[in-house]
């Protein structure tokens, strides 16, 4: 039987980002709802480059790790994703650095 697929290269490897992902939506929750809950508040000022920080850091990755997701479904070259994911980590690397460097 002929393969009737266009693309089949990526089926069985993707269980770790799936899970990284669930895992940084997570940890995304709980820190932007303690970021929130604490500029209402005013309860924390010392926390606040923390929490941002890991803001930064989590939402980057994620961000990241999604469009390394979509790159994989759509993109059927592997020069082509490993490029694209080359560019995925420099801006994300650019960002954590640069949003770090601006925190209060």
């Amino acid at each position: 039987m002929e393969n009737r697929y266009k693309f089949t290269g990526t089926g069985n490897n993707g269980t770790l980002g799936w899970m990284l992902q669930r895992v940084s939506a997570i940890i995304l929750m709980f820190a932007l709802t303690f970021h929130i809950g604490g500029m209402i508040t005013g309860a924390y000022n010392g926390m606040n480059r923390l929490v941002l920080g890991f803001v930064l850091i989590f939402g980057v990755f994620h961000a990241v790790n999604g469009l390394k997701m979509i790159t994989d479904d759509y993109v059927s070259g592997i020069g082509k994703r490993f490029i694209l994911l080359l560019i995925y980590w420099a801006i994300g690397i650019a960002m954590i650095i640069l949003g770090l460097s601006l925190l209060p």
